[in-house]
């Protein structure tokens, strides 16, 4: 029978109570364990005392896993752990007497670790677990690799509040320049967003190491992961939806367009988007339904210039009526009196399409984001 000592934080004691139940259930299942005892540490080696630590053996051989209690399990925080374990150990394999008695294995054991902090863990050869099912652990001729793409309610409100359409405002001007040093106050401006929205984004960015504080600003190092993450967690524009038909195509669509569409102060807010603003920045498929997004100005202006039909099947006109401004941020201008999304949001309105359209995501991405 395990026996279960804990001797950690009150705030840390639930989490490690559930931790504990998952590890015993992770390696139960494991015939050649044998004897497996939880043990109180009660000694401190190099100023650093574990969460928890679990003997047993295996095949004649005597192990323990020192495991280690991630309240936080994003990126920056794991590797702290990482480092205080491997430390950790390394002093306790110095002190032992006998150095062939016992091996130890570090464990990392977390309410949730991103597919960034498993990866951490495994390239510093440590084990891992966190509640939701995913697991390594991996000694002798014991090999044990679980995953699954379950998040906690917190995880799924933290990269909610993350890629939130004001938050995506800042998101993307990092983008727009990866290498760039922001000064805090340079970057507001930029956004269009206060200093404490810049404050939090950046503190949630960090903690995921997508970026660097650096003496001449932060920095956005890891732009790739940024948007990998931004598109599986992409939230649609809310807004109405108007569907219309119009006789127009071709050049007489797009001498109409020229005029109407516009970003300018006082002027209706009216730009294409996804498909249509693809055919303009990297022409892949061939749409004959045009999309927009607008304001609820730029809507009746476009559809008394498109002369458009109101329709529920059959439409070839799509305008996105939305409730954020943000969104007409960075719009391009491909050709004098055209206007498209900006490119980051062009690609993330793509991806979250059907397959066609992600393959013209994918296209769009190699010549604007050459990184991804």
């Amino acid at each position: 029978m395990v026996k279960i000592y804990n001797s950690v934080k009150y705030n840390e004691k639930s989490c490690l109570g559930a931790a504990v139940d998952a590890v015993v259930d992770l390696i139960k299942n494991i015939p050649s364990i044998e004897n497996p005892t939880f043990i109180p540490y009660e000694f401190v080696v190099s100023d650093y005392r574990i969460d928890a630590g679990l003997e047993f053996d295996h095949r004649n051989s005597k192990y323990t896993l020192i495991i280690e209690v991630v309240l936080r399990g994003e990126p920056r925080q794991v590797r702290n752990k990482v480092y205080k374990l491997k430390s950790y150990i390394a002093d306790l394999e110095q002190s032992k007497q006998d150095k062939k008695s016992r091996q130890y294995i570090p464990m990392v054991v977390s309410d949730y670790l991103s597919p960034e902090s498993r990866r951490i863990c495994s390239e510093h050869k440590l084990a891992y677990l966190d509640l939701q099912g995913n697991a390594s652990l991996v000694f002798d001729n014991v090999y044990i690799e679980k995953s699954t793409t379950s998040k906690p309610k917190a995880e799924k409100r933290t990269l909610k509040s993350l890629f939130s359409p004001k938050a995506g405002a800042i998101l993307r001007v990092l983008l727009n320049n990866p290498n760039y040093a922001w000064r805090m106050a340079n970057l507001a401006a930029e956004a269009k967003a206060s200093l404490g929205h810049v404050s939090n984004v950046r503190k949630k960015l960090l903690d995921r190491e997508w970026i660097e504080i650096r003496q001449e600003g932060i920095v956005l190092t890891q732009p790739d992961s940024l948007l990998k993450s931004w598109r599986e967690n992409y939230q649609q524009p809310s807004g109405e939806i108007f569907r219309g038909y119009t006789t127009l195509h071709g050049d007489q669509l797009i001498n109409r367009l020229v005029g109407t569409l516009g970003i300018e102060q006082e002027s209706p807010l009216a730009i294409l988007s996804s498909n249509s603003a693809a055919q303009w920045l990297a022409p892949f498929l061939r749409d004959f339904t045009q999309t927009f997004y607008a304001d609820k100005f730029g809507a009746d202006i476009l559809e008394k210039k498109l002369d458009l039909k109101r329709t529920e099947s059959g439409a070839n006109v799509i305008i996105h009526i939305l409730k954020e401004d943000c969104y007409f941020d960075g719009a391009i201008q491909p050709k004098p009196g055209i206007y498209c999304t900006a490119p980051i949001l062009t690609y993330l309105d793509l991806w979250n399409g059907n397959d066609r359209s992600r393959e013209a995501a994918d296209f769009l991405a190699g010549k604007y984001f050459p990184w991804l």
